[in-house]
């Protein structure tokens, strides 16, 4: 059973979280909830994320998916009532799209350059991507470029950014930043912390019909698995 269970762990992507993440190719439902998520898409596990204070403005896992269309994130937070966009706090994503720290924010002390900005929250009133204006990359200044799609529930919320707003394609690399700050956060969350060890999604790419076998027999040897050992 051990090499089965080795096959079976290397198969569905099992481990530890890790800074940088090859992602997988899906479409996710926005519905609040965990159940298009596995460990394979996690990113940052509570050891990479600062806690903030308040509890509920921190999280506890981050997670990012992609399609054609969307790169998917999904924040798990701690406590209660702090996934609601209601709620006062700033949830932020800095995006390094062009994997370019000569370009895009870096407030002056950044690694990367940030050419990109996902907001959520702020009692309700933000749920948009933005793009820096250029020039100073200490300079606070962004162009709203698309609204996002939201889902929340509970202690987990799940976003939908429109690839074209990045500027990103199916197999393109960028650098993910989260943040948490706003009203009501007495001590920010940052993830990854520090900012100098951010994490590099890249961005999954349409299974080849190959890959899509070896998915198929890791689902027979779950099946013939289970029937052995019932």
């Amino acid at each position: 059973m051990k090499s089965w269970a080795w096959v079976l762990a290397a198969m569905l992507g099992a481990g530890a979280a890790r800074a940088d993440l090859i992602g997988t190719y899906k479409a996710i439902t926005l519905d609040g909830s965990l159940s298009d998520w596995t460990a394979a898409d996690l990113m940052y596990d509570d050891s990479a994320i600062t806690d903030g204070d308040p509890a509920n403005s921190s999280y506890a896992n981050i997670y990012v998916a992609n399609d054609a269309t969307y790169l998917y994130l999904a924040l798990e937070t701690k406590g209660s009532g702090g996934a609601d966009i209601n709620n006062s706090y700033m949830r932020e994503v800095y995006i390094d799209a062009d994997m370019d720290g000569g370009t895009g924010f870096d407030a002056g002390w950044m690694t990367g350059g940030y050419d990109n900005l996902v907001q959520y929250g702020a009692g309700g009133g933000s749920y948009s991507v933005f793009a820096h204006a250029g020039g100073d990359q200490t300079a606070w200044s962004w162009n709203w470029q698309s609204l996002i799609s939201y889902s929340y529930n509970g202690s987990f919320i799940e976003l939908a950014v429109p690839l074209s707003a990045l500027g990103l394609s199916p197999g393109d690399s960028a650098r993910l930043e989260f943040h948490v700050t706003g009203t009501g956060v007495a001590s920010e969350t940052w993830a990854s912390d520090p900012e100098s060890s951010v994490g590099t999604y890249t961005l999954g790419v349409v299974p080849e019909p190959a890959s899509l076998g070896l998915i198929g027999i890791g689902a027979l040897v779950v099946v013939f698995a289970r029937r052995r050992f019932a």
